[in-house]
This record gives C-alpha cells, structure tokens and sequence, in this order.
C-alpha cells in the first residue's frame, strides 16, 4: 500500500467506532488505552475521567510513548513489545497496528495498574482502575486478535474501492483519449484546406474552446504601429457575449502578457499588479496566453479565458494548448511563405563535419564505406589501427549499441564505440558507426581518483578517505574478532593563529603538523585532514597494542613549540579516541563520537586528551537538544524549512542567461536562528527525517516553479537535492506523482539530483529508480561529478539528462591542467552522448573564460548569483 493510501487509510480509522471500541474495551477491562499513528499522532481521545487522564499523562510519559511506537520495526512478526517504569505495579504495553504488508501504521498504547503490587503507602484516586498482571496479559493479547481481524477487513474494502477507482480512472482516461483523438483529428484536416487563415482560425478557436470547456478563445495581434492590438479571431460559448468588439485597438501597455512570453494562469494563482487589473476589467477568472512566433517575434497570441468560472488548468490542458498553438503556427507559416528546407547529403555533412567525434558510415551489403568525417580521419591516421578497425565497421557480429573502453594498440589511444542502424539520405540501409576520443579520460582518472580523496594543502587524504577506511576497517575488525581505534586532533584556538600571523603562517603549519603527525611509526599513511584544522589517525587491528604509544609521541609533539622560518610558534591540541567495534553495529558513529571526545577536551580546558564517553554531558546534551528542535520544526510542517534558490546560468550565443534554479534548503530554527544545511542534513538523515523535509522542499520547489513557467518562464525549471534515504523509500515514486499531480507542474521542468557516490553504490537499483522518475518525464542530474571512479564506467548506462561536475575541478581551472583537461573531456563525452553539463562553483572572471571554450552549456555560482530566497529570485529573475 503506497504512502497516500496508508495516510487515508490512518484517516479513515479515525472515527466513531475506533473510540467507542476503545472506550467499551477500557471499562470492560479496567484498563487504559489510546491509539498512535505512525505519522498522525494521537488517533483516539482519551477513554476515562479528567483524574484518570492526569494520571495516566504523568506516569505514562510522551517519551516512553514514543520509544514503544519506534521499537515495532516494518515487517517484523513482533506484534507486542512491553516495557518497565519506575514503579513496579505500573505495566506498559504496545500492540502493533500493520498494513498489509507488514508495515506499521500505528500501535495501541496499553497502561494498566496492578493492585496486587500496588504498595500499602500508595493511595490513588478512587477512580483509577485496577487489574491484575494475569488479567492484562489476557487483555493484550485480546486486543492483538481483534486488531489483525478489524484491520482485515479494512484492507479488503479498501482494497476494494480502489479496484473499483482505478477501473473508473481507465474508463475516464479512455473516454478522455477518444474525445482528444477526435478533435484533433478533425483540427488537423483544417491545416490542409485551402481556406483563408482567417476561417481556418475560427474554426480551430471553436474546436479548441470546446474541447478545454472554457468560455471564450481568440488570437489576438499586434497593429502595424506596433503600440495596439486588435482581436482579429474568436469563439466564444453559447450564451456568452462576445469580446471582440471590445478588443480593438487596445493598448498594448495594457495588455501585461504581450511581451513573448507565454502564461498559464489559473483562479488560485497570486497576480501581479497588472494582471490584476486586466484581469478585473474583462471579467477573466483564469486564462492561458501562448505566443505565435514568426521570425523570432510575437506577432500573435493565442489565448484561452475563463470568464466570470473559477478554473484550475491541468497539464492535459496546457498540453492541448500548446498543441493548438503549433498547428495554428504550421498553418500561419504554410500560408505566408511556400518556401521549407529539404534534408540533402550537403546539409547533413555540414552538420557531421563540425562534430566533436568520428562518424563512419558503411553499406554492409556492398562492404562499402559511404562517408567519413575529417575527425575520424584524423583519429585512425595510423594504418594498424585503420586496419584494425574496420574488421568491426564490417563485422556483423558486433551489434551491441556500444562498444566501450576499445583499445588502438598503434596510437595508443582509446575510445568508445557506438554502433546503430538506420536509413541513408538515398533510403538504403547502412550502419553507423560513432567513435569518441576517451585517451584523456583514460590517462587522468587515476589522477580524478587521487585529487578527490587527496587534501590540497597538507597532501593527506581527506575526510572521504576517512570514512572509507575506518568503515574497511571496522568490517575486518568484526570478522577478526579484533579491536581497533581512531584518533582526533583539533588545534586549539587555531583561529587566532591565521588572524594575529597570517593564513600563510597557518597554512605553514598546518602542513608541519600533519607531516609530523604523519611521519610518526605506526601512523605513516594513516592520517587523514578532516577538517580545516582537525586531523584524524587510525590505529588499526594490526597496531591496536601501540596504542597508548602513539598517543603519548602526539602529545610529545605538542610539548614544544612548532618552529617555522626560523621562529617559534605555540600550538597545542585537544585529542579524543573511539575505540571500536565496542557496542558499535557500524562504523558510521565513530567521527560522531570522536566529536564528542574531543570536544569533551576542549570544554576541560583544551590541551589534553580523552577517550570517548557516553557521559560527555555536555555535548550530548546539546546534541540532544538540537534534534529535538529539529524534530519539533520537522512536526510543525516543516515551516521553519526554508527553501532558496541559486539560479542556474545557460550559456546562449556566449551569454549567461538565467534558465531555472536549484532549490537549496536552510532551517531558520526560533531557537538556534538560521541554521546551514551542513549542519543538520546529515543527522536529520540519521534521525529519519530528511524523508519530511525532502518532501516540504521537493513540492515547496515546484510550486514556485510552476508559478515561474505560468508567468513568463515556461523555460524555467528547478533542480531539487535527493537523499539516499529519500531514494530508498519504497513508496517514492508516488510521492513525486503526488507532487506533481498537486502543483500540475510540467515533470519536464522538474530536474531530480543524484550524487555520483550514491549511483555507485548500487548501480542496478539506481537504473531503476532513475528509469521509474523519468517515465514520469522528470529530468535527473548526477550531481557532483568526478568525485568518484567507478561511475565512469556506467555513465553510458544510466538514465541522466544532466552532468554536474563538481566545484572542485571548477575552481582549478587556470592552474592545474588536469582538471581543464577532465572538464574537457567531460564535456565532450556530456555532447556527444546529448546529456547537458553544468559546472558548479563558479565564482571567478577566469573561470568563466575556461568553460566557454568547451561544450558546456550550464553553469552556477557564486559569480553569478548567491542562493536567494524565493521573494528574491523572483523579484530578479521573474
């Protein structure tokens, strides 16, 4: 059962029986229940008197509550859980609430008193009821059976009527497709009359207006002078009064919509000003205003109003729209000009002569070649390798559409291979070869591998590096039955160094202490940069016993001042240390608790070390207190989630232009003030619930968009980040149906991202789900490019219409070729394969320059524009 039929179902149970079965079972069995949903909160009220209420709510806390609800887990045959307090006759217990696949919707909450352990000097109120261990047992188990049977039955029938749904919304769709294909076909046969444009129009508006059911259609165009607009075809419904007279000579200042744009406006959209006012003085409710372009200008529109009806349009209907839009301009064009282009074998190799790769095209029925490209030529000057390769432009064994990672043994150079079928410009048919350049790729992605786990400054490996060791490492240490451990160092107050000497000077000995650190026995390629002045070692199983030498030659090189360009400089750290596995199930908790260690060092005074302890109370309190808060801002709908948007640059004729946004999250908390996303992302996904607030900024995201492309910007589309937590939720794909049922935005203007890192993990799950977004006809991204290996390999068979390489090769261009020269290649491969590419972190003039010399066609940052809120971007782009 997907999300949405669970929540109507959560709905659903929220009723009159639900109570009174509760409230009867609770006074049969002098006991105390209430029901839960998994996401709704409290279902029932309470069952029982204003004293038996306080009772219950301070010795059956919210927490106990809630730590009884996340201890059922979906698909487990756990139906009952019981839990203790503080008192020894009070009993809690949750019975589960499942859907039909085992998924938990919700639980009973059961509190029961037990007079046979109730203590002499206890007195209660007269009306708490008392039971027995023995008896509530009975109960609880009772309550499990009559659950299973309840719910049963609400399956069925809701099983039922969404059969029964789903055969109608087949019917509708039917009926809908019938009625579409017989309009159209009947507007059609008018493209090829020979009636003036005038009559062919008429009857077009009168076709189309009946079909949308609205109240009038017209085209509308602009006077020789250029400064008024005349209505010069319309349709309107019976009994409605027409507008064309009205529409004669009309200002074109007054007219809001008339300048190329085209708009898609229903009753509920907020207008501006001006449309306000001529929405007001015509009477319109909604409209849809497509412009007809002929010779790069509007020289009509077509509109589309509802007049005096409140209406909503559909994507079916702007979709029909714009599809009247196209055979009024097919019929406009035809009558005006005689003249078309014809394909010729010319026009097509001008336009294979100037591409970025090698084309071969061979008549494998008469072994023969039809035509090459120069940069073929060029690519396969040596006579081995042109020998070579045309065993495979003839072999008809070789039919896979591609061919990758094809060694040329004389040059020594590689390429990929793409083979298809088709028809030649004289109708024969002949198979075409593709060949792409992959050398540079080949030789710097070994060198794309190091720079991504390489830190710049101290030539250690990073963070990224971090983890995938510790994480190696852990899974042996579990198989080994071995212990391990990692340390942290923070240079303490390391600030005031790069402030009172200089970012050289600091630099200078960030460099010293890692190399120090590093050069250290035990450690030598273990030390990692994780942060700006925070670097992490690990000891693994093999130097566990080393230990506590280790630390003490760390702490010995602290004991002396760092001595730089002839001067002394005092430096001292706060060190901490996790040792692992411990209670640990994974090894994604141990930079959090080298954290709190070190943290914990620091908050003693600094320069001293620490073993991680879950009694680090300070720490944990605060950490604690921030997630509350988060789930407390997660609870209130997520209003404190604010969505930004970065505009997103296309290159046209050399020029940036904006062409939509990446919609960027911030959490505004009332407590903690404007909170950045690397602050909380990463724990709102450990505590789940990056799920609500993906979705609040994935919907959030496309209202604003739709609002965009209804008011000028069809172009426009938006990008939105997805979790691999989001990506995993069974029931995603309907809740971006949903979304975009709900803000009827077009999915093509809809661009999902993905990271690269998380394409490699599973690639074959990836293709799925990837696959099942853009049959929706939503656009993906595979965001941060080049920070992996492994993707190179499979890009060719990933459903992505975008490339976004990371800001890392973007921001050394200019200084170091590898990373021009990866951008290149990129890029390259990005065009030939018909994918976009944007480079993220822009920020410089020279940046700028290098890009425009290759086939990239996007590009954002902070050169262009920071993240903007929406009021913003809309007051600068819109």
């Amino acid at each position: 059962m997907d999300n949405s039929s669970r929540l109507n179902f959560e709905l659903e149970i929220n009723n009159d029986d639900m109570q009174s079965l509760q409230d009867v079972f609770c006074k049969s069995n002098d006991m105390y229940i209430m029901c839960i949903g998994k996401n709704l909160g409290q279902i029932t009220s309470f069952s029982g008197s204003k004293p038996e209420e306080d009772f219950a709510d301070s010795n059956f806390s919210p927490e106990l509550r809630r730590e009884i609800v996340d201890s059922f887990v979906d698909g487990s045959a756990e139906n009952i859980v019981e839990r203790y307090g503080t008192n020894d006759y009070l009993m809690y217990r949750g019975v589960a609430i499942r859907g039909s696949e085992g998924e938990l919707m919700g639980a009973w909450l059961c509190f029961g008193v037990d007079r046979t352990q109730l203590p002499i000097e206890v007195r209660l109120d007269s009306s708490i009821r008392l039971t027995t261990k023995d008896s509530f047992d009975k109960s609880i188990s009772l309550i499990e059976t009559l659950t299973k049977y309840y719910f049963a039955e609400k399956f069925k029938s809701h099983l039922l009527r969404q059969k029964l749904m789903k055969e109608k919304d087949v019917e509708n769709e039917i009926t809908y497709k019938l009625k579409k294909n017989e309009i159209m076909t009947d507007i059609l046969r008018l493209m090829e009359s020979e009636n003036s444009f005038s009559k062919i129009s008429e009857d077009i508006l009168k076709e189309s207006g009946r079909y949308l059911d609205c109240t009038h259609t017209a085209l509308l165009q602009i006077d020789s002078s250029g400064i008024g607009v005349d209505m010069i075809s319309e349709w309107c419904a019976e009994g409605r009064k027409a507008m064309i007279s009205r529409f004669q000579e009309v200002p074109l200042v007054e007219l809001p919509f008339m300048n190329g744009k085209p708009y898609t406006i229903s009753s509920d959209a907020s207008l501006p000003e001006a449309f306000e006012i001529f929405f007001i003085k015509y009477g319109i409710k909604a409209a849809i205003f497509l412009p007809i372009n002929v010779n790069d200008s509007a020289a009509m529109y077509l509109c589309f109003f509802s007049i005096g009806e409140e209406r909503k349009w559909s994507v079916d209907d702007l979709r029909f729209a714009n599809d009247i839009k196209r055979i009024i301009h097919t019929v406009l064009v035809k009558k005006i000009t005689t003249n078309s282009l014809a394909s010729s074998y010319n026009a097509l190799e001008a336009i294979l002569q100037n591409a970025g790769y090698g084309v071969v095209v061979a008549d494998l029925a008469h072994n023969q070649i039809l035509y090459t490209n120069d940069t073929f030529k060029i690519m396969f000057e040596n006579e081995v390798d042109r020998l070579a390769i045309e065993e495979i432009i003839f072999d008809e064994r070789y039919t896979l559409p591609e061919l990758n990672g094809y060694s040329a043994n004389g040059s020594g150079k590689w390429f990929d291979i793409s083979i298809d079928s088709l028809k030649w410009v004289d109708g024969r048919d002949v198979r075409m070869i593709t060949f792409y350049d992959i050398t540079d790729l080949r030789i710097y992605q070994k060198k794309v591998e190091k720079q991504a786990q390489e830190d710049i400054l101290t030539g250690l490996y990073n963070r990224q590096a971090c983890e995938k060791d510790i994480s190696l490492e852990f899974h042996v240490a579990k198989k080994l039955d071995t212990k391990f451990a990692v340390l942290m160092i923070d240079l303490d107050d390391f600030a005031s160094v790069n402030e009172g000497l200089g970012y050289k000077i600091g630099d200078d000995l960030l460099e010293y202490v890692a190399h120090s650190i590093n050069d250290i026995s035990y450690i030598h390629g273990k030390c990692y940069r994780v942060g700006g002045d925070e670097f992490a070692v690990l000891i693994d199983h093999e130097n566990y016993e080393n230990l506590d030498l280790i630390i003490k030659r760390i702490m010995n090189l602290f004991d002396n001042p760092w001595r730089l360009n002839d001067q002394d400089y005092y430096c001292t750290m706060s060190m901490g240390c996790v040792k692992a596995p411990a209670d640990l199930e994974d090894s994604t908790d141990i930079l959090t608790r080298l954290n709190i260690a070190v943290h914990g060092a620091k908050n003693k005074g600094k320069n001293r070390f620490e073993y991680y302890s879950p009694k680090s109370e300070a720490v944990m309190a605060e950490k604690v207190k921030m997630d509350q808060a988060m789930r407390k801002a997660v609870e209130d709908d997520c209003k404190e989630f604010e969505v930004y948007f970065q505009p997103i640059m296309e290159f046209i004729n050399g020029l940036p232009q904006c062409c939509g946004s990446e919609a960027l999250v911030r959490w505004n908390s009332s407590e903690y003030g404007m909170v950045m996303p690397d602050k909380f992302i990463s724990q709102a996904e450990q505590m789940r619930l990056i799920n609500a607030i993906g979705e609040h900024v994935l919907l959030e995201a496309a209202k604003a968009c739709k609002h965009w492309n209804d008011f000028g910007h069809p172009e426009y589309k938006v990008n939105v980040n997805l979790s691999v937590v989001q990506l995993t939720q069974n029931d995603f794909i309907e809740k971006l149906k949903n979304v975009l049922e709900v803000t009827s935005i077009n999915p093509r203007n809809l661009t999902l991202e993905v990271t690269e890192s998380l394409a490699i993990n599973d690639m074959e799950w990836m293709v799925k789900i990837l696959k099942a977004i853009r049959e929706l006809g939503c656009r993906v991204a595979l965001d941060d490019f080049g920070t992996g290996y492994s993707s190179l390999n499979h890009i060719r068979s990933m459903p992505i219409d975008t490339i976004k390489i990371d800001k890392a090769f973007v921001s050394e261009m200019g200084s170091d070729h590898f990373s021009e020269a990866f951008v290149k290649t990129i890029s390259e491969l990005a065009d030939s394969l018909d994918v976009d590419v944007c480079v993220e972190g822009v920020e410089m003039d020279k940046q700028v320059d290098m890009i425009g010399k290759f086939s990239v066609n996007l590009a954002q940052g902070f050169f262009f524009d920071k993240p903007l809120s929406r009021g913003e971007f809309e007051k600068k782009y819109l």
